[in-house]
């Protein structure tokens, strides 16, 4: 049975902490949720507990950065996103320092926390910061992969933790890489791209139209920014039809990022499914994904939605 990802990046935290001696972990009070408690156990002397101050801790790590070390501040990512985006954007973003920020309990997956604690909008302010590197990993072992890229690439990162258990999508050998995206299944009629936890439900989804006839493709892109517009542009081409998925808002995200290849390379008709430009409220994570029609049958009703107005242009 696979793990949850948070304990995944708290226990590849430790491995990251052993092979890298200027590796240090900041955190506000959280490390037993975000479980970089596993990293505190492992390396106490490199583990800084800041206490409910993120606009502080993302200054220490700033601080650190600039002293040749390698910060991973951990908090929540609604925290890290919308509190201490200040001091990410002036003391992180702008001279591109070396942080890398884990943002844990993304999403619909965050035990019924509600609006005050669910990241949505996450991915577009982070997107939106000039030299951030953003991604969303799909299963636990692009998240291994993905912490050892940012660790090795220069300058600031930031990458979603899911609060939840996600299917292997992956072989043994996968790596990720910035820019990168993944077919992950051939399809003719309509692609259905997805990032994080949202692939999974992308695969279901391209069954359940299997079912009626209807091929599709599944992308998976869990480097957001840089996106793989290479990718994309092709399968947009091949089918003239898109659906993108993501457990986050659609507005700024990756829906937005897809509108934005669409429009500068394949013009094609686009729909998207996620957090309709709204709060999350408290609710359990199955009665969330219904509520906000993201389940795989959601994703296959918009995928058949995309096709009519395909088919129904000029």
């Amino acid at each position: 049975m696979s793990e949850e990802m948070r304990d995944v990046f708290g226990k590849t935290l430790v491995e990251l902490g052993h092979e890298f001696p200027e590796l240090v972990v900041l955190d506000a009070d959280l490390h037993t949720s975000s479980k970089a408690v596993y990293f505190k156990q492992a390396f106490p002397a490199r583990f800084i507990q800041c206490g409910i101050a993120e606009q502080n801790m993302f200054g220490i790590a700033a601080g650190l950065a600039t002293q040749g070390f390698i910060p991973f501040p951990c908090t929540f990512a609604v925290f890290a996103s919308q509190r201490a985006l200040d001091q990410i954007a002036v003391s992180i973003a702008y001279p591109r320092l070396n942080v890398k920020i884990p943002g844990s309990y993304v999403g619909i997956p965050t035990s019924r926390a509600g609006a005050s604690h669910n990241a949505v909008a996450d991915l577009a302010i982070m997107r939106s910061l000039p030299h951030m590197r953003v991604a969303d990993p799909g299963d636990n072992r692009e998240l291994r992969s993905l912490m050892r890229a940012a660790v090795l690439t220069e300058g600031p990162v930031y990458f979603r933790i899911t609060r939840y258990t996600l299917p292997d999508l992956f072989a043994t050998d996968y790596e990720f890489a910035w820019g990168r995206g993944v077919r992950l299944r051939e399809g003719s009629d309509v692609t259905l791209i997805g990032t994080g936890m949202m692939t999974g439900l992308c695969l279901e989804a391209a069954e359940l139209l299997a079912r009626d006839g209807i091929s599709a493709e599944v992308l998976h892109c869990g480097s957001i920014k840089p996106l793989d517009e290479d990718l994309v542009a092709e399968s947009a081409r091949k089918t003239g039809a898109v659906v993108t998925a993501e457990n986050a808002s659609v507005v700024g995200g990756l829906g937005s990022a897809v509108a934005e290849v669409l429009t500068e390379r394949a013009p094609a008709v686009l729909r998207r499914v996620g957090v309709q430009d709204r709060f999350i409220e408290s609710g359990g994570i199955g009665e969330l994904l219904a509520h906000h029609r993201m389940r795989p049958a959601d994703i296959a009703g918009r995928a058949r939605e995309a096709l009519e107005a395909k088919d129904s242009r000029p």
